[in-house]
């Protein structure tokens, strides 16, 4: 359920479109809701309004956008294929308010700092960071956001998070970062326990045949390349039926007895279920290379602190 307030603050998030008009954090909200519900009268019942302020912020939102967002019928509401274009930064829009707020309400009441993390992969050296920092510093605020590797994480101009724990091939060339090995990625298939290659390293061979369920090289083109050069590699090309740009959309369909996928032995964010299997590789390139990344110039004081503890940890890595 979709809250009406942020916290209690009358927080506006206003973005700028194409055509100069903007948009208000109620209009999100209230797309955001009937798109959920499917339904403007549950919609509104949901955030304690009238139908009638509904109906308007959406007529509104449509007006700036200059599109229709929903099909109205008397029989049912429909997202357009604009209004599913538009659902997922809508629900960035409001989480990212809804982030904003909480750290002002947590600096507001007390909090010595804020430090900000973008991961795209789950590590023990970023897990350890994290814990000791925390008992260090139990006043600063620490905010972690899992991130598309897809996304361009790093560049020359402004950047949203103090550190980023990502792949060694999304680095950049410049001078302006430094970083750090932190651990690999090694990279497994995925197959429903039962599968006839269950138990074992499958030979590259008795691959050709299975269906292969992966994540999109959009969302993770470094995986995509990696699992199709692991293809490549033993000669043959993988009969790839379906692509996901999410984790567990790959995970229940393999469940589901739809595929076989190749993923990193550790996925953000997800926990395999009891109903699948790893199984290695034999291939020693079937792996990938994780750093820790941040810009030389750190400004943000809770930063200085945790780049400490980051070095801290990095003297406990075994050498490379």
């Amino acid at each position: 359920m979709i809250e009406y307030s942020v916290l209690m603050i009358p927080f506006i998030c206003t973005t700028v479109n194409k055509w100069g008009t903007n948009m208000n954090l109620n209009q999100i909200k209230s797309f955001l809701s009937v798109s959920q519900t499917l339904n403007f009268t549950n919609a509104a019942k949901q955030n304690g309004v009238p139908q009638s302020t509904i109906s308007r912020q959406i007529n509104d939102l449509e007006q700036q956008l200059e599109v229709k967002l929903f099909y109205r019928t008397k029989r049912d509401v429909r997202l357009t294929e604009e209004g599913r274009t538009f659902l997922p930064y809508a629900q960035e829009i409001l989480d990212a308010a809804q982030k904003g707020a909480y750290a002002v309400k947590q600096l507001h009441d007390g909090a010595k700092g804020r430090l900000t993390i973008a991961t795209v992969t789950t590590s023990a050296f970023l897990t350890e960071c994290l814990r000791s920092f925390g008992q260090r510093y139990p006043d600063i605020v620490v905010d972690i956001t899992y991130i598309s590797c897809g996304d361009a994480l790093l560049d020359e101009g402004e950047n949203l998070y103090d550190f980023h724990f990502l792949y060694e091939d999304m680095l950049p060339d410049s001078d302006e970062f430094d970083s750090i090995v932190t651990h690999t990625d090694n990279l497994g298939l995925v197959v429903p326990k039962g599968h006839r290659l269950s138990g074992r390293c499958p030979d590259a061979s008795e691959l050709q045949k299975e269906r292969f369920i992966l994540i999109s090289e959009e969302e993770n083109p470094i995986l995509y390349m990696q699992a199709m050069n692991y293809c490549r590699t033993h000669r043959f090309f993988p009969n790839v039926v379906n692509q996901f740009r999410d984790a567990k959309s790959v995970i229940l369909s393999v469940s589901a007895g739809l595929g076989i996928s190749i993923l990193p032995t550790t996925i953000p964010g997800e926990t395999l279920p009891a109903s699948l299997e790893v199984l290695p590789l034999d291939d020693l390139d079937a792996s990938i290379t994780c750093v820790a990344a941040w810009k030389k110039s750190l400004l943000n004081p809770a930063a200085t602190l945790f780049l400490e503890v980051i070095r801290q940890q990095e003297a406990k890595l075994p050498p490379l």
